[in-house]
């Protein structure tokens, strides 16, 4: 499930969903909710625009044209994609428990939420508060993994992903579930013919891998992705030494110019010395120490980022709605 504030947010939302690669045997459903704010008295009231079609005087201009483009890409990809469109007219306060049942109800396995900061033109204007405390919310409240998308770059060009142009992606990698799910995601938009994927493993100096393979989950699926996609020259595997917290900030420059795409996990081990301090420092906690470090204004990072929260609570409103329902555990047929 894709959440939209802005039609801005669209062209974004769109290549991430070419990036992630459907076909007629690995389809992928996309639910979009529009959200807009209730004013006044009015009751809270969700559209199902798979049974009302027709415009009705609740749609702005700018709702008719994200649902348009959205069904419009759906026809060109007859059998590969499915788009189910809704809108969602809340106040603020309550708007994340309306998302967290849709979610529920459409048994999605991730919800991606734009920023409440947006970049345009080199300028950074920030939205309301609002949406800031809802994406807090969400991340604590919602029955399924929530990518927080921060949209920059080349990605938010108004075409999507085509046989004239190309996306690099990076993936972070230090440890634990948020990464693997982030890094399964990444496997995904690998199998895209026009999709460079490089995977950054970042190794405390004591952890350096020497031909050999950690059992372990971490372990296991750096080494599927090492298996299943090194060889293609299109994708890259690279380990970096990693031994505090001021060399992980030299990773993270590094990357500028290098990619159109950064997924990375939100949340790590804070008491590893690659990552020590760091938390102090936050401007932005819901992006975990990462994500808020390539988004910093003293990053000259110009790509776009998605940060990854896995889920491990159980579903709102659905005792046996699960982390099973996680990407990381349904890597063939994907539902977000």
């Amino acid at each position: 499930m894709a959440c939209i504030h802005f039609e801005e947010n669209t062209p974004v939302i769109m290549n991430i969903l070419e990036m992630s690669n459907s076909t007629i045997e690995s389809p992928v459903c996309l639910n979009v909710l529009r959200l807009i704010q209730l004013t006044g008295r009015l009751a809270p009231v969700l559209i199902d625009h798979q049974h009302k079609p027709k415009c009705t005087s609740l749609h702005s201009t700018h709702s008719r044209h994200i649902i348009n483009a959205f069904q419009s890409y759906q026809r060109q990809n007859m059998g590969k994609v499915v788009v189910k469109l809704f809108t969602s007219i809340s106040p603020y306060e309550t708007m994340h428990d309306e998302i967290c049942m849709l979610a529920a109800d459409t048994r999605v396995c991730m919800l991606i939420l734009p920023f409440h900061m947006q970049w345009r033109s080199r300028q950074i204007s920030k939205s309301a508060n609002p949406i800031k405390t809802l994406n807090r919310h969400l991340l604590e409240t919602t029955p399924c993994s929530v990518g927080i998308l921060i949209q920059r770059g080349n990605l938010i060009r108004n075409n999507t992903l085509n046989t004239l142009s190309f996306y690099n992606v990076g993936i972070i990698f230090v440890e634990g579930p948020d990464d693997r799910e982030a890094l399964t995601f990444a496997m995904r938009m690998a199998d895209h013919p026009n999709v460079s994927v490089t995977l950054i493993r970042l190794l405390e100096p004591c952890n350096k891998s020497i031909n050999s393979i950690d059992r372990d989950p971490d372990g296991d699926l750096v080494h599927k992705f090492k298996v299943d996609y090194i060889e293609i020259k299109r994708h890259d595997y690279r380990e970096k030494i990693v031994a505090d917290s001021v060399e992980m900030i030299n990773v993270i420059r590094s990357f500028e110019g290098c990619y159109d795409l950064v997924l990375a996990g939100r949340r790590h081990d804070n008491e590893s010395p690659m990552l020590s301090g760091l938390t102090e420092w936050h401007e932005h906690p819901e992006l975990g120490s990462i994500g808020d470090m390539l988004v910093s204004p003293d990053s000259a990072f110009d790509g776009s980022v998605l940060v990854v929260h896995q889920q491990s609570r159980i579903g709102v409103g659905h005792d046996h709605f699960q982390l099973g329902s996680s990407i990381y555990s349904q890597i063939n047929t994907m539902e977000v």
